[in-house]
């Protein structure tokens, strides 16, 4: 009884730390690679994906085909990234509610990199719940032709590793306050970290500022923004951290 309790106690000590997990950059296909990294302390999930510039780009969470019913899926094209979700009919996805805010959009020498976060759990049937489990999950995956969206010139599935992040302890270790702010934003930056590359973008992804912020000047000035909602990418040599900033 004893061990028992004792047991109990220790698996209970573990679960009660929030821990943040990572697929690392999985290549589908050749050129082309999706991520997924898991922000247990801020529930958000970060997507990267990387492919050609010239085609549209889609995943799929949690499906093997097309006649997987409310599989979440997310597509780049021409019209900008949208959500979508399988009817389980194996026809073409249907257009969802898009709860991802685009980060970044950049091509770099005919590659496209899209980064982007949404809520871990969006409370929608239709849209993948990413949680701290380490596992994997299945995916299927597909590209286009051209960037208009339509039929797939080619496609496939995958299993993705989830696996705790190397980073994490950087990760919960910063802090932005005050969130709302009104005319400044403080950083309080963990012990090992000395600077940091901060960029911000409005919630249509746009980026309206980019700067080097350093531990003895850990301030970013607001009062040129715009009251809403604001997406704010912290970089460091080992980690990536994304925060929702609301300006009042």
């Amino acid at each position: 009884m004893k061990k028992i309790t004792l047991l109990f106690y220790l698996l209970l000590f573990c679960n009660s730390f929030s821990q943040s997990t990572t697929t690392g950059e999985f290549t589908v296909t050749p050129g082309f690679t999706v991520q997924f990294d898991y922000d247990d302390t801020n529930q958000e999930v970060t997507m990267t994906l990387k492919g050609p510039s010239d085609v549209w780009l889609g995943v799929g969470m949690n499906a093997q085909s097309m006649d997987y019913p409310n599989a979440d899926v997310i597509i780049y094209s021409s019209s900008g990234l949208k959500d979508y979700y399988l009817d389980g009919d194996n026809v073409s996805p249907s257009l969802d509610t898009n709860n991802w805010t685009l980060l970044s959009n950049n091509v770099i020498a005919g590659e496209r990199t899209i980064v982007a976060s949404r809520p871990s759990n969006t409370g929608e049937s239709t849209d993948y719940n990413f949680t701290s489990f380490v596992g994997s999950i299945p995916i299927i995956w597909a590209k286009g032709s051209n960037l208009s969206f339509g039929y797939h010139s080619g496609r496939g599935t995958a299993i993705l590793p989830f696996v705790l992040s190397t980073n994490d302890v950087v990760q919960k270790s910063f802090k932005v306050y005050p969130n709302p702010t009104v005319d400044e934003l403080n950083f309080e930056f963990p012990d090992n970290v000395q600077s940091a590359n901060v960029q911000v973008y409005n919630i249509l992804g746009n980026q309206i500022t980019q700067t080097q912020l350093k531990r003895t000047v850990p301030k970013l000035d607001t009062n040129a923004w715009a009251s809403g909602m604001y997406v704010v990418q912290i970089v460091t040599d080992n980690a990536v951290q994304t925060k929702r900033v609301v300006k009042q």
